[in-house]
């Protein structure tokens, strides 16, 4: 009986893995995760959001080749009809470069949908069409992605190669919103980590 034990524990080191239920992979280089209490989700008054996205958990992997992102939320508060996540993702660590907001300077932003359709997308900071020449304020999508809705979560893989310049070492924000009138209306739900902490360190 203690061997099994003996190798558990031994994944669990190697990968970095500290949540029961979670995939060891010893291939990942760098790794950061969050949690997030319950019930915690911001005032919505909207009768459109009757269960706003409240987020538990969100984790982010990076091996050699890829990066793989997992948010999780409060049971019953995914809609499969309008819930998104979208993690701020601040590659180069330097929160006064990128688009600014929430502690960090976010080099890329990903949003994952669930509905009212279900997909990802990477954009990338971008100063195009700015009121400050060179200054990021917005960003330019400059990938699309497939999902999986896993249970109370949502997850998405992203190449490596995407992001560049980028040594793994990343800060992340993750916000959830429900997405209404197809898109055109957005509510946010909650932040991870809750605010004023400023990020998830994945190093």
């Amino acid at each position: 009986m203690a061997r099994p034990f003996k190798l558990v524990f031994a994944c669990l080191l190697i990968a970095g893995c500290t949540l029961p239920g979670h995939r060891c992979r010893s291939d990942v280089r760098f790794r950061g995760e969050a949690a997030d209490p319950i019930g915690d989700t911001a005032s919505v008054s909207d009768a459109r959001v009757p269960h706003p996205a409240d987020l538990v958990y969100a984790s982010v992997e990076v091996t050699d080749g890829e990066l793989r992102f997992v948010v999780r939320f409060a049971p019953g508060s995914l809609d499969s009809s309008t819930t998104a996540a979208t993690f701020l993702l601040d590659t180069d660590i330097d929160s006064t470069s990128g688009v600014r907001g929430l502690g960090v300077g976010a080099d890329y932003l990903l949003d994952l949908h669930a509905g009212p359709t279900r997909g990802g997308t990477i954009s990338r900071a971008t100063a195009v069409n700015c009121s400050s020449p060179g200054v990021p304020c917005r960003y330019a999508p400059i990938r699309s992605l497939d999902i999986v809705l896993r249970g109370d979560g949502m997850e998405t893989v992203v190449q490596r190669a995407t992001l560049s310049p980028f040594s793994g070492r990343i800060n992340v924000r993750v916000i959830a919103y429900a997405n209404l009138e197809r898109g055109r209306l957005t509510i946010t739900t909650d932040h991870l980590p809750n605010l004023p902490a400023q990020f998830i360190t994945v190093r």
